[in-house]
Formats: structure tokens, C-alpha cells, sequence
């Protein structure tokens, strides 16, 4: 049955996150907690934004402001405080780059090992079934994911930066105009492009493996 096979997956991808980071979930690793931290932050600012239009209580326009820019300092030094965190692993991988791909291959294998024997013992006809399904809705996940993220995956968090430094021009007379919306609006879409990105590679990730047992399947 093509539900049996649909569970498989779901297995599947809880172990390849289980095995690279000893965790269950995104969110559980350092880099999600870091992502959920600057999301948050967006999230507050734009929360203080909109008390300093219903109340007019300047201390909530300078909180809002100061949170914001926390967020695109944290999106922006994402990678040199991961660098920090992980110094032991980057250590290793300049010492070897290789090494730690090959690592992380390795636990992969082990990982799938386990489930493409299940794979083989399901019938072809399921197996493509499944795989025409999770193609179609890898494709159209993607679209979704295009029409609200646009192309911010391309040109990242220049635009809200501009936006943000037009504003801090003018810090004392700020006002919720559309150049300010957009400083405050790519942060979230920003983190929702990236969350959306690593989950679009776990399915690419799934129908090669499919692809792999139909293939050997005669």
C-alpha cells in the first residue's frame, strides 16, 4: 500500500535529522534556534510597530526599531557565529574538507540503508505512484513557496537593508510608510525562504532514493 510507503518517508526524514544532528527537528538544532531568534525578533518589532500606532508612545517606535536591526545583524552574522559555535568542526574541515562530506555521507548511508530494503519490498506500481505524488507536490511547493517569497532568495536582505538605513535617516520623524514596511516585511519572509529551502532539498532528496529502488526494480 502507497500509505505504508508515505510513513516510510516520514521515518526517514525524522532519522536523517536524528542522525546529523542528534535532534528531532530543525528547530532543535543550533542554527534553527538562531533562525528562531531572528525571526522572533522581526516578529516583536513589528508587534512594537503597531503599539506605537494604536498608543503614540515613542518608546515602543525606538524598541520596535531596535529589534529590527537586531534581526538583520543576526541574519547577517548567521554564518561567523555558527563559524564560533561549531570551531572545532570548521577546524576539521579545513584541515580536510572531505573528510567531514564523506562523515556526512556515511551517516546518510547508514540511515538509508535501513530503508531501501523496505522500498524493494514494495511494488513498482506503488513506487511510482508515490514518486509522481511527491514530485507534484515538491513542484508545487516550490511555486507556493515563489509567490509569497518572490525572489528574496536571490537578492537576500539588501533591499530591507536600504529600506532600514532610508529610515534611520529620519529616525525622530519614522513613520509606517511603504519603505519602512519593506525593512520590516523581508526579515519574515526571509526566514520562511530558508525554512521552506531546506525542506524542498529533504524531498529532492526523497525522490532520488525512490527514483534509485525503481530503477533496480524489474
Amino acid at each position: 500500500m502507497s500509505e505504508s510507503i508515505y510513513r516510510a518517508l516520514e521515518c526517514l526524514s525524522r532519522r536523517e535529522a536524528l542522525s546529523k544532528a542528534t535532534k528531532a527537528t530543525f528547530l532543535d538544532t543550533t542554527s534553527g534556534k538562531l533562525y528562531f531568534t531572528y525571526i522572533s525578533c522581526a516578529i516583536i518589532s513589528i508587534v512594537m510597530a503597531f503599539l506605537w500606532k494604536w498608543t503614540e508612545v515613542e518608546s515602543f517606535k525606538l524598541f520596535s526599531v531596535i529589534f529590527l536591526i537586531f534581526c538583520y545583524i543576526g541574519y547577517i552574522s548567521h554564518p561567523f557565529v555558527l563559524l564560533i559555535i561549531h570551531r572545532k568542526f570548521f577546524g576539521k574541515f579545513f584541515r580536510n574538507p572531505l573528510s567531514v562530506i564523506y562523515d556526512n555521507v556515511k551517516r546518510n548511508h547508514q540511515v538509508d540503508l535501513q530503508y531501501l530494503s523496505y522500498f524493494m519490498s514494495k511494488k513498482k506500481q506503488d513506487l511510482e505512484v508515490v514518486l509522481l505524488e511527491v514530485v507534484a507536490e515538491k513542484e508545487a511547493f516550490e511555486k507556493r513557496i515563489a509567490l509569497l517569497v518572490g525572489s528574496i532568495d536571490k537578492i537576500g536582505l539588501a533591499p530591507g537593508l536600504l529600506a532600514l538605513f532610508l529610515s534611520m535617516n529620519k529616525l525622530k520623524d519614522i513613520e509606517l510608510d511603504w519603505v519602512l514596511a519593506i525593512a520590516y516585511a523581508i526579515p519574515i519572509f526571509y526566514g520562511f525562504g530558508v525554512f521552506s529551502h531546506i525542506l524542498a532539498t529533504k524531498m529532492s532528496r526523497h525522490i532520488t532514493i525512490l527514483e534509485y529502488v525503481i530503477s533496480k526494480k524489474v
